[in-house]
């Protein structure tokens, strides 16, 4: 065994104890203990083991695991999660998949569940490289393949520093499908082969829903108190410090247009309360509408709720997207708004979606703005110009019909490895 994977094998068990009794104290995240001996569904032949960290690689990994399934039709396909929040939107709808916990990388852990699972294949969607994974995935005979592979610039600069470290692992994998040349030159940098790297585009195009039926939209505003001919300007995906930009622009728009109403999505519900604290008008929360509480006029809603965003998107005047207008979380996906047709902004830090956010711009089908000090006067200048509003959302959405095809060359990919791996049987 290389000397980094006895040095990593001899922490992890303590760090692994440590979770273990963090997770029995927080009630909250206790369901995730399951990870440390997931529950293994019957899958009857062995199946494409498709992992997909969180919501996000969830909603990634969707067109993929239908076109796994539309390629291998006589192959299950196993899909594992690492958060709660991923796994409650993977229960919702998981595309036909069988559902499981992704294993925490202690190496027994995951040599249990590799023998359990008796994969074809491990498919990683964008970035999960666990040591302890790969390594007992591969010596169980199975080969590794990522798709939708991109390594972001803090991922980048942290494998740099320790590239002695992680090139053993980097060596393990089989096919990297990388969303685009930089990508590709990244993951060849840390150690990959580079025979077995290519470009084969960002999902994310094919993923995001492009159409809505028009009854849902009209559903969707009836049932929450939003009338059908008033604007609706949507913050989607807000991490801290949106909140409060959001409440400012609220502020600064909402005598000029009486009949606004704002719709706030936090990225994580358990931010809720700091999330709404920024707030001084009557604030109306979607799970409340679930529970059966009618709307009263409230012109501010929370989207409180998993896996309901994009039904929110669909009937957007206005999206802007968080996580975009400061430091630290590089943005969340343009695409989801851009392709239901509604006018897009975000802001300076989108490195997460890089491809994306400049396929948009490029086709000025999306604002992209150097800081969150002009927010609100754009969406000004949006709310009192609709034919302006229809030429971005028509713009937006036509640059995203224009880039699909990444899935169907990531299947390609995903096909070409298991006849050579059948080959070599």
């Amino acid at each position: 065994m290389p000397m980094m994977y006895r040095l990593y094998n001899s922490v992890v068990p303590f760090i692994a104890l440590a979770g273990r009794v963090w997770l029995r104290v927080h009630p909250d995240h206790r369901q995730l203990l399951q990870r440390f001996r997931p529950d293994m569904p019957p899958c009857g032949a062995p199946p494409l083991w498709v992992h997909a960290c969180s919501v996000g690689e969830v909603n990634t990994a969707r067109p993929i695991i239908h076109a796994l399934q539309e390629r291998f039709p006589d192959t299950p396909v196993l899909l594992s999660v690492s958060t709660a929040s991923g796994h409650a939107l993977a229960q919702k709808d998981p595309a036909g998949a069988l559902l499981t916990w992704f294993p925490f990388d202690v190496k027994e852990t995951v040599r249990h569940f590799v023998r359990a699972a008796n994969p074809r294949a491990l498919i990683l969607i964008e970035t999960e490289i666990w040591p302890n994974v790969l390594r007992e995935t591969r010596r169980f005979g199975a080969p590794v393949i990522v798709v939708n592979g991109r390594l972001s610039d803090k991922h980048i600069a942290r494998y740099r520093r320790w590239r002695r470290f992680f090139a053993p692992i980097f060596m393990q994998l089989t096919a990297v499908g990388a969303q685009n040349d930089d990508y590709a030159r990244r993951f060849i940098e840390i150690g990959a082969d580079p025979a077995a790297v290519k470009v084969t585009g960002n999902t994310k195009f094919d993923g995001v829903i492009t159409s809505v039926d028009p009854r849902m939209r009209i559903r969707s505003k009836a049932e929450n108190g939003f009338p059908p001919d008033h604007p609706i300007l949507l913050f989607g995906s807000t991490r801290p410090g949106d909140e409060a930009l959001a409440a400012q622009c609220w502020r600064a728009l909402r005598e000029e247009f009486p009949s606004l109403r704002l719709v706030v999505a936090p990225r994580h519900r358990d931010r809720l309360e700091e999330a709404m604290a920024p707030f001084d008008d009557p604030i109306l929360r979607r799970s409340e509408v679930q529970q059966g509480r009618m709307p009263a006029g409230e012109r501010v809603f929370f989207l409180d709720t998993v896996g309901e965003l994009v039904q929110f998107y669909a009937i957007a005047s206005v999206a802007v997207v968080g996580g975009s207008f400061y430091p630290g979380v590089n943005g969340h996906n343009p695409l989801e708004p851009a392709a239901l047709g509604a006018p897009t902004v975000f802001g300076p830090y989108m490195s997460n979606f890089t491809d994306p956010a400049r396929a948009l711009t490029d086709a000025h089908g999306a604002i992209q703005l150097r800081g969150p000090e002009s927010l609100c006067e754009t969406l000004r200048a949006l709310l009192r110009d609709p034919a302006r509003q229809r030429q971005l959302g028509t713009r937006g959405r036509k640059a995203v019909l224009e880039n699909r095809g990444a899935v169907q060359r990531n299947v390609d990919l995903i096909a070409d490895v298991l006849n050579l791996s059948l080959i070599h049987i």
